[in-house]
């Protein structure tokens, strides 16, 4: 059962560089403000991504995970919302390239794509309102979940519909709910939340997406169950069916199946893949970090900085020429 103590996050992010694109300009940090009257304070209206880099030492290099695939999904969040982002999602990429090596990264780091309302306007709408893109790095200086194995609570928030807010979009205002949840789980305890769709079947975690193993054969929740189509559980799907020659089942989950699964996993850009050892006080398995997630985990960090031959096209360097 869980001890009630409560979890002190670890510290996950360093200070933010401090150059950041705006509007395909390279700026300080402090001239990429906004007012605090701008809409998005106000509302959440607008969509963000979130891409991870990973900085090979040994080959002096530094790798972008999926930042075309990053940039593809924003477009298609900014298409939901009715926003209009001017720059190509290639375009973008080579912008995210520029910006790394003007503030001469080198550490695993995290990029922050906003595409948000600043107008200064207080009614509340979508249209006739100023937006505008920053791109802005951080260090990353530890694990945003425990890595060796993370325990979950079914939180009483649930997942919104995307008939309120569109889940497949990265909407700003949308990680309120998450962010409840998260609070609710860490007091109570636990390490991480998970969230129920409104009729009550497994959506994903706060901000990862989330799969078991029963049998032979790997699960996830269908792209239709109010979840975020993640980039990190489409690279999950492909692995599995590499390794074990069976395809993932994207089916509905029922949350008793979370107490009977031989492992689980949570998977996003930020956690990479985390083993789940407990849910609402029910070890899963044996209690301990399946063995086959370990692999996948392992497998796609090596991947992540090309110590591992493996789906090169997953990644991009920045620098040219290893230093």
């Amino acid at each position: 059962m869980t001890s009630g103590v409560q979890q002190s996050p670890s510290r996950v992010f360093g200070d933010p560089y401090d150059l950041v694109n705006v509007d395909g300009k390279t700026v300080s940090s402090d001239e990429a403000r906004v007012s605090v009257h701008a809409h998005v304070l106000s509302y959440g209206t607008g969509t963000f991504e979130g891409i991870r880099a990973n900085w090979n030492a040994d080959q002096g290099q530094l790798y972008r995970s999926q930042a075309q695939a990053h940039y593809e999904r924003l477009h298609r969040s900014a298409r939901i919302l009715g926003l209009t982002l001017a720059f190509p999602a290639q375009e973008l990429v080579a912008m995210t390239g520029e910006l790394m090596r003007a503030n001469e990264v080198r550490t695993d780091a995290y990029v922050r794509p906003l595409l948000v309302q600043v107008g200064d306007v207080l009614p509340v709408r979508m249209h006739d309102v100023r937006s505008r893109l920053s791109i802005a790095i951080t260090p990353i200086v530890g694990d945003y979940v425990n890595a060796a194995g993370v325990r979950l609570m079914v939180s009483t928030w649930r997942r919104q519909s995307d008939v309120a807010i569109p889940g497949r979009a990265k909407v700003v205002g949308s990680y309120v709910g998450p962010s409840l949840a998260k609070t609710e789980a860490v007091r109570a305890g636990y390490d991480e939340a998970l969230l129920l769709t409104g009729d009550g079947f497994v959506a994903e975690a706060t901000t990862s997406n989330v799969f078991l193993r029963v049998g032979d054969t790997w699960h996830t929740p269908p792209v239709t169950d109010d979840i975020l189509e993640g980039i990190t559980r489409s690279e999950v799907c492909a692995l599995v069916e590499e390794t074990t020659g069976r395809s993932v089942q994207e089916r509905r989950i029922q949350r008793s199946e979370l107490y009977t699964a031989d492992e689980a996993l949570l998977c996003g850009t930020a956690s990479t893949v985390v083993p789940v050892v407990e849910v609402d006080g029910r070890p899963v398995g044996d209690g301990s970090p399946g063995r086959q997630t370990a692999e996948l985990r392992d497998t796609l960090r090596a991947i992540a900085r090309r110590d591992d031959p493996r789906h090169h096209e997953w990644t991009s360097p920045v620098y040219e020429e290893a230093s």
